[in-house]
């Protein structure tokens, strides 16, 4: 799976989750402090994540994605990806 499917699939579950009102989603916004997600959104999108891309991610894995960047957040989401 290429970096821009992924990004393609991962982009609307940003803003689905996200508190905000957003249209777009720039690599560089981070998910607590420019996307308005806290610790239920963000368990959301994890959720959300697992079921799209068919993985599970370990609870122990869960704070590494606490105000990470939305481009963060695509390289983890590959390497999971990758690694199944």
């Amino acid at each position: 799976m290429t970096i821009s499917s992924i990004e393609g699939r991962l982009k609307p579950l940003i803003i689905k989750n996200s508190r905000l009102t957003i249209d777009a989603v720039s690599e560089d916004q981070a998910l607590n402090f420019d996307l308005g997600y806290d610790s239920h959104a963000l368990l959301n999108l994890l959720l959300d994540i697992e079921d799209e891309f068919g993985l599970e991610v370990p609870p122990d894995q869960v704070p590494q994605y606490v105000g990470v960047s939305f481009g963060k957040l695509l390289e983890m989401v590959q390497s999971h990806v990758e690694g199944m």
